[in-house]
């Protein structure tokens, strides 16, 4: 992304953007050519927290995936597999017509949020991958069906076998590049009249403006 220190964001805030945002792409380049996998992306256990950057993240690919992602056989150099994590928050249309004093005539743009994460890459064993599958399931069970959620059974057979067709991943970031625009290069009037416009079309983005302007606030 185009480097703007206006618009970036540091570990603490990555953290929190993943808790809201869990749904990631995984992207590499393997000689075959480049592959993306979608998948559900969590703060590990052994992630420090904090803004401390280096995050720690667990997820899992099914086999096929993580066999096209050339994953599943050391690299020839001996160096360890990375993968691009992509993560993309709130994210919305701003239109110049919602522009007033001297931001009047500008061009369209649009507001988001993103984080690419540059990861090395930990294959898990049979077990590990068990429990971040479970850990996996018990987080999004817990957030969207509290009162009747299942839990991953790891001593029953069944999910056991179904787990054999997964690949569980340790990610540890390396480095990473985030940004969170929020119109903050736009005058007080401006954004006013744009939080206006999104609270009626896209309320989550207003809402992230809100804590964007809060947290300036904060750290001025």
């Amino acid at each position: 992304m185009q480097p703007n220190p206006l618009y970036r964001i540091g570990a603490e805030a990555v953290r929190e953007m993943l808790e809201r945002a869990p749904w990631a792409q995984l992207v590499s380049h393997p000689a075959s050519g480049p592959v993306a996998s979608p998948s559900p992306v969590l703060l590990a256990p052994e992630d420090p927290g904090g803004d401390d950057e280096r995050i720690v993240l667990e997820t899992h690919l099914g086999r096929a995936d993580a066999r096209l992602h050339g994953l599943l056989q050391p690299r020839e150099d001996g160096a360890p597999h990375t993968l691009l994590v992509i993560v993309a928050g709130d994210h919305g249309y701003i239109s110049p017509s919602w522009y007033v004093g001297n931001d009047r005539g500008q061009v369209p743009t649009w507001n988001f949020e993103q984080a690419n994460l540059t990861c090395e890459v930990e294959l898990l064993d049979a077990q590990a991958n068990l429990e971040t599958l479970r850990r996996l399931v018990e987080h999004f069970e817990s957030r969207y069906a509290p009162e009747h959620g299942v839990r991953l059974d790891l001593d029953d057979d069944g999910n056991r076998g179904m787990a054999m067709g997964t690949v569980g991943l340790r990610l540890t970031v390396r480095g990473f590049d985030a940004k969170s625009k929020m119109s903050q290069n736009k005058s007080e009037e401006t954004r006013a009249e744009v939080l206006a416009h999104l609270d009626a079309s896209n309320p989550s983005l207003a809402a992230r403006m809100r804590a964007a302007d809060a947290d300036a606030r904060v750290a001025g």
